[in-house]
């Protein structure tokens, strides 16, 4: 059976409105006028869809169902014209489920949709945010106004501290050029930073040559450079300021001597990290010093002489004493006390030579050579010549030795200087009182070092005169004095490596130490 028999039982939907013109031409105008807006619509979905290329996917298929909905829409009007005179049902209820079909699945989405659709802002509220917006990027306008103001006055203050800084290290540069000592600077590991023309003139060298060098890779003579930079660490380590002095040759003047002040440099809170150093060649002081130690030796022994002579005296009239008795005790028998006699006057003549000369080679200076020393045997003998006539004042001299073997390289005659110095200046302090007592003691001390104490029980050094006690030219007696004793045996003990300072007793008088480097055993060996 075919479809013209299938659709034979039905009418026209015409028929139901009587084939009256008027109806039949308002449904078709109407449906017509229907589906033409339809077909519209699906048109400018697809456009709006093919402009918008941003669209997620689940929108983009929304928009197109939505599209397909509203065809189906249009053609179920045009079925509804056709009926009008075929009665073509079946396929009018096939399209209209179709067209049912797609509205599900449309209004579906949809509904999934609307949520999201109901936080979409409103135009007054996309008015107001839009001018909030304006707003704030007015207000942003008006601070990046002002910012770039601030930047304006601080690169102007940036430009007047530049300037500031360029004036200021010029006459930084200026200042350190024209000091007449040696200024310069090491980091850490002991490279050159900075140094002035006094020190380039000095190493010989253009800064080319020195900038970021170490010592060793400047001075020809390595040893010189080591000690250098041994004293370098040495500062860096403490953390505190030094005053060093070191020997560097000059390359016009040959060997000269520096007093150096280092500095070591670095932040509040960290690491140390370099050292600034000032040195002033002391070269013509030594030497005028060395003058003045030859004049406080020419001094003392004018001093001492008085003494002396009475001391030599005594063991030459005991010589004469024991020479008479044993003349005596000849004519009677040929031995026994006679060879004690003898030995006695022997002994005593010894002694008077032994006087004379370490007098002999105290004036004389000796040879500027250090050698091995046993300080108990070095103080022992400087104490011989000092104590000379302690005991016709009274005085009481004590004098022990902790470490009897203990050993000291040392120049011994410039050593026993300082120890007569130190000795008798502690009897003159107990000289007018008449009496007192004298102790010098020797031991080891603190970190490897040998110790010397003299201590008396005069009336003591004033606060006022204590703190610049090792001056040249500062004496505690009065005219009596030449103020040059002390400041010369610091410049002695100062040159051996060691240091001297003064003590106030508890009770009374004062006590001078000295500290010297102790030869270890592996330096004896």
């Amino acid at each position: 059976m075919d479809m013209q028999s299938r659709l034979a039982p039905f009418m026209p939907h015409g028929m139901c409105l009587l084939w009256r013109p008027d109806l039949m031409g308002l449904h078709v105008i109407s449906d017509g006028l229907i589906a033409l807006a339809y077909f519209t619509i699906p048109f400018a979905i697809l456009r709006f869809v093919q402009g918008r290329r941003d669209l997620e996917p689940k929108h983009r298929a929304l928009a197109l169902l939505f599209a397909a909905f509203i065809a189906f829409c249009g053609l179920t009007h045009i079925a509804s014209i056709i009926v009008l005179w075929n009665p073509i049902y079946v396929w009018e209820g096939w399209l209209k489920a179709i067209t049912a079909l797609v509205s599900l699945v449309t209004a579906g989405l949809l509904t999934t949709l609307v949520p999201l659709a109901l936080k979409l802002p409103s135009a007054e509220s996309m008015r107001r945010e839009i001018a909030a917006h304006r707003k704030t990027m007015a207000e942003l306008d008006a601070a990046r106004a002002a910012l770039a103001v601030r930047v304006e006055n601080t690169e102007g203050a940036l430009r007047v501290a530049e300037q500031h800084r360029h004036q200021s290290a010029a006459l930084l540069s200026t200042v350190i050029e024209a000091m007449p000592g040696l200024i310069y600077a090491k980091d850490r590991s002991g490279r050159m930073l900075l140094a002035n023309e006094a020190t380039l003139g000095l190493l010989g060298k253009p800064w080319s040559q020195v900038e970021g060098r170490r010592d060793d890779e400047i001075l020809s003579d390595k040893r010189q450079a080591a000690m250098v930079m041994a004293h370098d660490r040495q500062v860096m380590d403490s953390g505190q300021v030094q005053e060093i002095e070191e020997i560097i040759h000059h390359p016009g003047k040959g060997p000269r001597v520096y007093l150096s002040s280092k500095v070591p440099f670095g932040h509040a809170g960290d690491p140390i990290n370099g050292i600034v150093g000032v040195a002033v060649d002391i070269t013509e002081r030594k030497q005028l010093a060395r003058d003045l130690l030859q004049v406080s030796r020419r001094s003392a022994m004018g001093q001492m002489a008085t003494a002396i002579a009475h001391e030599l005296n005594q063991p030459l009239a005991a010589i004469t004493m024991f020479l008479d008795g044993g003349m005596t005790l000849l004519r009677a028998e040929q031995e026994g006390p006679l060879v004690r006699s003898l030995a006695a006057a022997k002994e005593q003549s010894l002694r008077a030579g032994d006087i004379i000369r370490r007098l002999r080679a105290f004036v004389s200076g000796g040879d500027d050579i250090t050698r091995p020393e046993n300080l108990a045997s070095l103080v022992d003998d400087a104490c011989g010549l000092a104590l000379l006539g302690a005991r016709e004042n009274g005085v009481v001299t004590e004098i022990t030795h902790e470490a009897p073997d203990l050993e000291v390289l040392v120049d011994r005659v410039q050593i026993e200087q300082v120890i007569v110095n130190l000795v008798r200046n502690g009897l003159d302090a107990m000289g007018e009182a008449r009496g007192g007592s004298l102790r010098i003691a020797t031991g080891l001390g603190p970190e490897g070092m040998a110790m010397l104490s003299v201590s008396d029980t005069g009336p003591g050094i004033s606060p006022e005169v204590a703190d610049r006690l090792f001056e040249a030219f500062v004496s505690t007696k009065g005219v009596q004095g030449m103020g040059v004793g002390l400041s010369i045996c610091r410049t002695i003990i100062e040159r051996h490596g060691g240091r001297i300072w003064l003590d106030p007793n508890t009770e009374a008088g004062a006590t001078f130490r000295v500290t010297i480097p102790a030869r270890l055993r592996a330096e004896a060996a």
